[in-house]
């Protein structure tokens, strides 16, 4: 089963709409259809009210990794009820190539790494996604960018309503501390990417940036990028893509 639409969280801060906005943009690029889920900020209460199921028995963290999970929560049900596989991007997880590949059930089907400077990734010589591998390290740094089936998102919304949602998504289900049942694997090479910019809730001002060990396809084109220089909206170094945006966890 092939994913063929992805779903945008974003939320209405201006910089959440922004760079929305880029990876709508760089879906119309690959010509993958999307929809914008606009989540709450903020707001826990009226966010797990809204996610289509029951509330979690148990929720802890800030508002903001509230807010994040159970947006991650909506679209699940979303994909569980379009019987269809589809893709979840975060405001930071910008699409570089159609990933024409069959999602696996039972797996969380990441789709790139974070990065401060998208040209250090040359997706071009690269190419699009051939394969679905292992992970490196057991875990994976970020939820902005990965596929699902209809049968692995039911088994995510089931794990959450028994379980409960504590702290951010990340650390339940991406990090090596991630404590979920069901398995990540990695599109290789590489379709998406998350870029790093100014965040919308970090008090730091902007997400970790940092990964966990590359998977050898995107090793092989790591730091090869074409005229390597901080992205920018008003120059796309790639002439494939209009823009490029992004921090982790809607960060």
């Amino acid at each position: 089963m092939k994913a063929n639409r992805a779903y945008i969280l974003k939320t209405n801060h201006v910089k959440s709409t922004e760079y929305a906005a880029d990876v709508a943009r760089s879906c119309d690029d690959i010509g993958l259809k999307y929809e914008y889920v606009n989540w709450y900020q903020g707001l826990p209460d009226e966010a797990w009210a809204n996610t289509g199921v029951a509330k979690p028995p148990k929720i802890s963290g800030s508002p903001a990794a509230q807010c994040c999970f159970s947006g991650h929560l909506a679209i699940w049900k979303k994909i569980l009820d379009s019987g269809e596989a589809g893709i979840v991007l975060e405001h930071d997880g910008m699409m570089l190539h159609y990933p024409d590949i069959d999602i696996l059930d039972d797996f969380i089907v990441l789709m790139g790494y974070k990065l401060r400077d998208p040209n250090q990734y040359d997706h071009k010589l690269a190419g699009p996604p051939v394969e679905i591998v292992d992970v490196k390290g057991a875990g994976h740094e970020g939820s902005h960018a990965y596929a699902l089936t209809p049968h692995t998102a039911d088994r995510l919304i089931n794990e959450v309503l028994e379980q409960g949602a504590s702290g951010a998504i990340d650390n339940r289900y991406f990090l090596k501390s991630r404590k979920s049942k069901i398995g990540l694997k990695i599109m290789s090479p590489t379709p998406a990417i998350g870029w790093i910019r100014d965040s919308t809730i970090q008090s730091r001002g902007h997400s970790a940036d940092r990964n966990y060990e590359f998977i050898e396809s995107f090793q092989k084109y790591f730091n090869k990028g074409q005229n390597p220089q901080q992205p920018n909206r008003k120059k796309v170094p790639d002439g494939h893509m209009n823009a490029m945006a992004g921090s982790s966890s809607l960060s």
